[in-house]
């Protein structure tokens, strides 16, 4: 018998017999209705179905990620159909998923794998979606929603208990989300002094020194995006191909860079070597390398001399100023900064599971304790507390004193800290509404870190609330360009800009590229009502209204527009759909 390793789908009704019982024609009317959508969605997602009996459905996937999606799709259009209903007319579905080996018959698929989905299906919350933990490894971080731990499940006829996950709507804001295996943006022109980091490679016999490393890389990246005369693409593209046996010159083509540096870190104790070199993509050959053997107190140093000796490589010189601005505030602790370096693999992740930002949090207070006067580690945890609050239904006053406590200081001890801007912006935009002040510091961070996929992509939201909407396309452009496998935090601010310059079409498009909409939706309904499609639109804002929680008013509330005329004219077509 054949065998094949497989996604399983499974969905069925809440209460579907006790429904039955009530008015049997009226359920079977809903069920098939709602059925044709989640057939046409699960098609639409590249899904097959296997099975279905009563108001069950099974079906494969050959991605993770597309059954995720969906099973995402399928919920939310499911919450959307059953708003302004009364209770007896609503329908509501669990999802359960799971990935494992099953085995194959002419017409159906047989096996564990298939029995846990079910299984995991029932544990789901109503209108909720539950996931095995081999399903969350492979689609957390690559999709806009977080993750609620269901701990290790006891599953009827399942011989040993499965560690599973609830979907939840997403909580803080990733920096990055998305899956990064095909270019989004080619790249035409390439820039003299374009280059793209990898990630320095572990050869410590200690894989927990992995966030050693990738601090490394991510520290080294943000050195060299601040020399002018380089274009340096974002770590979350150049360690996209980490696991990935590409040649330098395919990789050089696909990232449009001339040059890529790659290295390793053996850390043995208080000691370690680091290697770096400087390959040409066009030749596949290597310009400059150089090992270092050092203590953990001199990194820094070793920091210095590779950017000094790549920028000195590339342009010819080293621009001094810049160099010296790079080096005036770091840490004279080394734990302080090895306690931020572990904070920030949690703080990256803090979206995904809510103990991730409450460890980045603790690690960053860690690291305060160790060395008080540490700018980065306050503005972090000033970053870090916000996105707690996200997690809160209600959360304490007191996290966003602490937060906007700890960015100040954070400013006064290191003006220069590209992070502390880009959370202060925000803070005096979204919540002080000081627009001056906000376009400020959001300016600054841009300055400190001109190659920062995320600070560029906050910076041109921002612009767009200042009515700046040509400005913002153009920082848009040049993310894509850092990152050309861009994400959806950059299709939604590209989205904004092309209805505000009344590209509706180009507007609908970008938001279509969003796997998980949420309050952009009140926008798309905007950019269908201008190009007449009064259904679609309808359809959207009732979508917009059901997932957000916002009613019309409220969204208006919650966009900090300068002018008052750009929120009158969202009221305006709001109301008029």
């Amino acid at each position: 018998m054949e065998r094949k390793l497989t996604t399983i789908f499974a969905s069925d009704v809440v209460g579907f017999s006790k429904m039955m019982g009530i008015d049997e024609v009226k359920t079977l009317k809903t069920l098939q209705e709602r059925r044709k959508i989640i057939d046409d969605i699960i098609d639409d997602h590249q899904g097959i179905i296997f099975g279905s009996a009563g108001d069950s459905v099974l079906a494969e996937f050959s991605s993770p990620l597309k059954a995720a999606e969906a099973a995402i799709a399928t919920q939310l259009k499911m919450k959307s159909l059953n708003k302004d209903q009364p209770v007896s007319d609503q329908m509501i579905f669990r999802v359960g998923i799971n990935i494992g080996d099953v085995m194959v018959t002419s017409d159906n698929l047989f096996g564990d794998a298939v029995n846990v989905a079910a299984r995991l299906e029932s544990e789901a919350k109503p209108a909720g979606i539950c996931i095995s933990n081999t399903v969350f490894d492979i689609i957390n971080r690559k999709i806009m929603v977080s993750f609620e731990e269901a701990g290790e499940l006891e599953l009827k006829n399942i011989d040993t208990p499965i560690k599973a996950f609830h979907v939840i709507h997403n909580k803080g804001t990733p920096r990055f989300t998305q899956d990064s295996s095909t270019i989004q943006t080619e790249v035409k022109d390439v820039e003299p002094g374009s280059l793209a980091v990898m990630k320095f490679k572990n050869l410590s016999n200690d894989q927990e020194q992995d966030y050693f490393c990738e601090g490394f890389s991510e520290d080294l990246i943000l050195m060299l995006a601040k020399f002018n005369k380089l274009v340096v693409i974002s770590s979350h593209a150049s360690f996209a191909y980490s696991d990935k046996s590409k040649g330098f010159k395919e990789v050089g083509k696909e990232l449009g860079v001339r040059y890529i540096i790659h290295g390793s870190v053996r850390k043995l104790g208080p000691k370690m070597r680091i290697t770096a070199n400087l390959i040409s993509t066009e030749r596949e050959n290597s310009i400059w390398s150089s090992n270092f053997d050092l203590s953990i107190d001199e990194v820094f140093d070793v920091q210095d001399k590779i950017a000094e000796q790549i920028v000195a490589t590339i342009v010819g010189r080293v621009e001094e100023d810049t160099l010296n601005t790079l080096t005036a505030k770091r840490p004279e602790n080394m734990d302080a900064y090895d306690l931020v370096l572990k904070g920030l693999e949690y703080a990256k992740k803090g979206n995904i599971v809510k103990t991730n930002i409450e460890k980045a949090v603790e690690l960053f207070e860690q690291a305060i304790t160790s060395e008080p006067t540490y700018a980065r580690a306050h503005a972090w945890r000033a970053c870090s507390l916000g996105n707690l609050m996200d997690w809160e239904d209600d959360p304490d006053p007191k996290l966003f004193t602490k937060a906007l406590e700890s960015a100040n200081l954070a400013l006064d001890l290191d003006p220069n800290e590209p992070e502390v801007h880009r959370v202060l912006g925000a803070i005096k935009l979204w919540y002080e509404r000081d627009h001056e002040m906000g376009k400020y510091h959001f300016e600054k961070a841009r300055e400190l870190c001109p190659s920062d996929v995320y600070i560029i992509q906050r910076y041109a939201t921002a612009l767009i609330y200042f009515g700046e909407f040509e400005q913002a396309l153009n920082e848009v452009k040049r993310a894509m360009r850092l990152d050309p496998f861009s994400h959806d935090l950059l299709h939604g601010t590209e989205a904004l800009c092309h209805y505000w310059l009344e590209n509706y079409e180009e507007s609908v498009s970008c938001f279509k590229k969003i796997k998980v909409l949420k309050a952009q939706l009140f926008y798309m309904a905007m950019a269908y009502k201008k190009l007449n499609n009064s259904s679609l639109a309808q359809e959207k804002l009732k979508e917009a209204r059901t997932i957000t929680g916002m009613e019309i008013d409220s969204f208006i509330k919650s966009e900090p527009y300068k002018d008052q005329e750009l929120s009158s004219q969202v009221e305006d077509m709001l109301k008029s759909i």
